[in-house]
């Protein structure tokens, strides 16, 4: 017996993320007692965050909660939650595409679905942005695979390919796919592209910020002038997309694009915001991946297509610090006659991920 509280909890990587797995039960619905909760179990605010369970990187702070759904053909409820490593703050405005591929291994090992032969689908509800995905996890012989020879760039070694489709995209964070009513604006002498698919986002291009491009994420992070103007363009683009002032927040992100020599391909440095991402989030990726195929935006002015390309599914590489990324997008049939309406345009995107499960048992607080 001890005074601190313990609770059940999985320890996972999900794509190039890791982080802490909770039932909902079994966490206060208070969201300022949550909060707390969630700082005292990573170790917030501490670079190290040598108290808790943290990485000291956002990329290893991350809180995923679970609850079975009651919605008919929804099997799990997923709300997300970024804790800060460094600030006393935790934001549940985003969601976490690397992490989602984890969801589906935790509900088969939960019992909360039931394992097929070969594929199990999961399907899950984002509560933060109230999207669909569904998660393809092998189960071959009706058994949970973690293991496989799918890499992702990232992560070392390979795992068993997980396939994440995100449906019901556009519009998720601002209730509009281009939320200025424009594919691109103008701040302070820049020009961007501000959407909002799988997550809000500002696309730039990378030489209007004086980069290349193809920098390292530790060479841009070094780079104090260029954080200071992508958060200048980040605040203003934010308020035309009326997101208010977002001082303090990590939405919308911001990606610099740069051209890349292959077909279907683009450069990325995805910000998250206040640093550059060591890989690409995964809801970024449909993000970048859909704008680059939308005539008019920074995105697709930037892409070399491929002549021979199929018409309503494309395969897009996003090049990332550590490797690159793929995204498939399926095109709604109607998506020349709907770019005048500026939405329904993509219908969803799927992108592979590994995950593995790396502790079950009590966290404490």
């Amino acid at each position: 017996m001890n005074d601190l509280l313990s609770i059940p909890a999985y320890l996972m990587r999900g794509g190039t993320s890791k982080g802490l797995i909770f039932y909902k039960k079994d966490l206060p619905d208070d969201r300022t007692l949550l909060t707390k909760y969630l700082l005292r179990i990573m170790g917030s605010p501490d670079i190290r965050q040598i108290n808790g369970i943290g990485g000291g990187t956002s990329v290893t702070s991350k809180v995923c909660i679970i609850s079975r759904s009651e919605e008919p053909n929804v099997d799990i409820n997923y709300l997300f939650a970024q804790v800060e490593v460094d600030r006393n703050h935790v934001d549940f405005a985003p969601t976490c595409g690397n992490m989602l591929s984890a969801l589906g291994p935790f509900a088969i090992e939960e019992g909360l679905v039931k394992s097929n032969h070969d594929i199990t689908r999961v399907n899950v509800r984002s509560i933060n942005t109230g999207a669909l995905i569904t998660l393809d996890v092998p189960t071959p012989n009706f058994k949970l695979n973690y293991n496989g020879d799918y890499r992702i760039d990232g992560v070392p070694g390979t795992g068993a390919g997980i396939l994440i489709n995100f449906k019901e995209l556009e519009g998720k964070i601002t209730n509009s796919l281009f939320p200025t009513k424009s594919l691109i604006d103008n701040f302070d002498g820049i020009n961007v592209t501000c959407i909002d698919l799988a997550t809000s986002m500002v696309i730039c291009n990378a030489s209007d910020f004086e980069v290349k491009g193809n920098e390292t994420s530790q060479e841009l992070n070094r780079n104090k002038y260029l954080l200071k103007k992508i958060e200048k363009i980040r605040l203003l683009a934010a308020d035309k997309m009326g997101m208010g002032d977002v001082s303090g927040k990590v939405l919308p992100k911001v990606a610099l694009l740069s051209k890349s020599s292959k077909k279907n391909t683009v450069v990325s440095r995805y910000f998250t915001p206040y640093s550059c991402h060591e890989t690409h989030a995964v809801t970024g990726t449909c993000c970048v991946a859909s704008c680059s195929l939308i005539p008019g935006t920074i995105g697709f002015n930037l892409l070399k297509k491929k002549e021979n390309s199929k018409n309503y599914l494309e395969k897009i590489t996003i090049k990332h610090p550590m490797g690159s990324i793929d995204c498939l997008v399926n095109l709604n049939q109607n998506f020349k006659k709907n770019l005048g309406k500026k939405n329904n345009l993509i219908v969803s995107c799927g992108i592979y991920r590994t995950a593995r499960i790396l502790m079950k048992g009590q966290v404490y607080l």
